[in-house]
């Protein structure tokens, strides 16, 4: 079984926020890309405020506007601006096969701190660094190995909830049934050791969902293991 749930701040080692433009930036570094609408709801903040804030920051070198191909600009934290918010991360690699997952997670991540506080909700760059530095899985479960070594499957969210962590994944499109497959036995087998509480997918409806749903019931984890669509 795993110890009291930590925070987010004691799992990454960092402070709070002194200001509302730290916290913009801040926000925009821990999901390494966002657009101007979900800062402003991540925030609670209007739009005219929002886009005040974020061009005071962006003159200060601290955020950026990347164009990414297919994609409207969105918005990203430089190195200057990582090491003003006081994050362990490196600067965020986006591009056009990446941008449109990275969006979706914050779209979820979002959702959750809506319901659960945004502190309680760790993105996938804040998973890397908070097991770096506790040296123990947070939302990964293993599925495998690899030259003697584990091989672990890390999840693209993670809440912090009284009752213990959840894992969060987001799927757009299918993956093989037989990766799958493996990915949620792991995670069933971290559930069963008290790492885990429950793990939920949100799916692209139609193959997606389908593909998930058809994996859940292949390996008989639909006790621990939710699926829904994902949000528009």
């Amino acid at each position: 079984m795993s110890g009291p749930v930590k925070s987010r701040e004691e799992l990454l080692g960092i402070g709070e926020c002194r200001d509302r433009d730290q916290e913009l930036v801040r926000l925009i570094a821990r999901h390494g890309a966002m657009t101007i609408e979900q800062v402003q709801r991540g925030m609670g903040a209007g739009r005219s405020v929002t886009y005040r804030r974020f061009a005071r920051c962006e003159a200060a070198g601290l955020v950026e506007r990347l164009r990414v191909p297919g994609i409207a600009s969105v918005l990203h934290a430089t190195r200057d601006g990582i090491r003003y918010a006081g994050l362990p991360l490196a600067v965020a690699t986006i591009s056009a096969g990446n941008v449109k997952h990275v969006l979706s997670c914050a779209s979820v991540a979002i959702r959750f701190g809506e319901t659960f506080g945004h502190d309680a909700v760790l993105t996938e760059r804040e998973i890397i660094a908070a097991e770096v530095l506790e040296g123990r899985p947070i939302a990964s479960a293993k599925v495998g190995h690899h030259r003697g070594r584990p091989r672990m499957h890390r999840a693209d969210l993670a809440v912090l909830g009284d009752g213990g962590t959840i894992a969060v994944e987001v799927e757009l499109t299918p993956k093989s049934p037989r990766r799958l497959e493996a990915i949620i036995r792991a995670w069933r087998s971290t559930i069963a050791s008290g790492s885990l509480v429950q793990v939920r997918y949100f799916c692209a409806p139609g193959q997606t969902r389908r593909v998930v749903d058809r994996a859940v019931a292949a390996v008989r984890a639909q006790d621990f293991i939710l699926v829904v669509d994902l949000p528009q």
